[in-house]
């Protein structure tokens, strides 16, 4: 008999829109309607800052999935094979200030369920609110850790491992091998680990164009230099230019962006200005310092207009309705609060 553990970051916000929560109960109901056990621990991203806010993973018991999405350790023996396996699930909202967990004594087999980052490793890229574990925390005699926030699958000790993601959240992670981990014991303890890959959306981040002499028709051809040979149809793309003078990204030709986006589940053409590669980071993205929220979205509505992305007239009413938004999630979940 199987179990499956989800250690955390089902969803990517605290409120997934309504087509995404039924995919991930229908999807979660596939599984528990063979009477297979599915726990899962929430992770940050689907965390509620405010503990009076409703978690999305509440919906997980409709499918007799058990979920700890709270503030609180959870513990779940779960009868497998004739075996007591005692799962605790600590869930981003616990890892705060929790230092040493102690497994079960009545358990045949000790699991642990967390999400958050383990000391020493280093990750390309870091996010607002991730939780860096404590070291007592991953030394209390589980015969099995299953963590998870990092997305590449990872050793950090010969029980404790990171399955990583099943799908790519970034450019950052074009290289990465999405999969799960399958882990079996037998009757001396944790047998195997191992990552099992599978197949997802093709990730491509085509070579830089260095834009400096180009105009607008240069460009153009460039770009079609670029994803010319390529296999793009249902791929996520990303082409940037760098060091592009201030109106010629508006001068590309339109109907070849448009092409490309059809072929493409989506193609980005990121215009960076007075940018030299040198100074991108590992991840693939350019080095930036943050301002308030709403100066930084101001800036994002204006740097598309001026691309020629975003009509004036859209762009006028984006801005509105995106500051309003603003507006309205500073109110709901003030800063305080966090």
């Amino acid at each position: 008999m199987d179990l499956v553990l989800h250690s955390g970051d089902v969803f990517d916000s605290v409120r997934p829109a309504t087509h995404v929560i039924i995919g991930f109960l229908k999807q979660t109901f596939r599984i528990t309607q063979r009477d297979i056990p599915y726990l899962v621990a929430a992770g940050n991203h689907e965390t509620p800052r405010l503990r009076s806010t409703t978690a999305a993973l509440e919906y997980a018991n409709l499918v007799n999935a058990i979920s700890a999405h709270g503030f609180e350790i959870d513990y779940e023996p779960v009868e497998v094979d004739g075996a007591t396996v005692g799962v605790t699930l600590v869930p981003h909202g616990a890892v705060f200030g929790t230092g040493a967990v102690t497994p079960s004594r009545d358990a045949d087999v000790n699991i642990l369920v967390t999400h958050g980052l383990v000391p020493g490793l280093e990750a390309r890229q870091h996010e607002m609110g991730e939780a860096n574990l404590q070291p007592g925390m991953l030394e209390g005699g589980f015969d099995y850790i299953a963590l998870g926030h990092y997305h590449e699958f990872h050793e950090h000790k010969p029980n404790a491992f990171y399955a990583g993601a099943t799908e790519r959240f970034g450019f950052g992670e074009v290289e990465s091998k999405p999969g799960f981990a399958i882990v079996e014991f037998d009757s001396k303890g944790l047998k195997s680990v191992e990552h099992v890959e599978i197949e997802t959306r093709p990730m491509l981040d085509l070579p830089k164009i260095s834009a400096r002499d180009m105009d607008a028709a240069e460009l153009t051809e460039t770009v079609h230099e670029r994803t010319s040979g390529v296999e793009l149809d249902g791929a996520i793309v990303r082409l940037r230019a760098y060091d592009v003078r201030r109106g010629v990204a508006s001068g590309v030709d339109r109907e070849l962006l448009r092409d490309l986006q059809r072929r493409c589940l989506n193609f980005s053409l990121e215009v960076h200005a007075e940018e030299r590669p040198e100074d991108m980071e590992r991840n693939g993205s350019s080095t930036a310092v943050f301002g308030p929220l709403g100066e930084e979205f101001a800036a994002f509505v204006a740097e598309r207009r001026e691309r020629g992305e975003l009509e004036a007239k859209f762009a006028e009413e984006f801005l509105e309705k995106g500051r309003a938004y603003l507006v309205r999630a500073a109110s709901e979940e003030p800063e305080s609060a966090a």
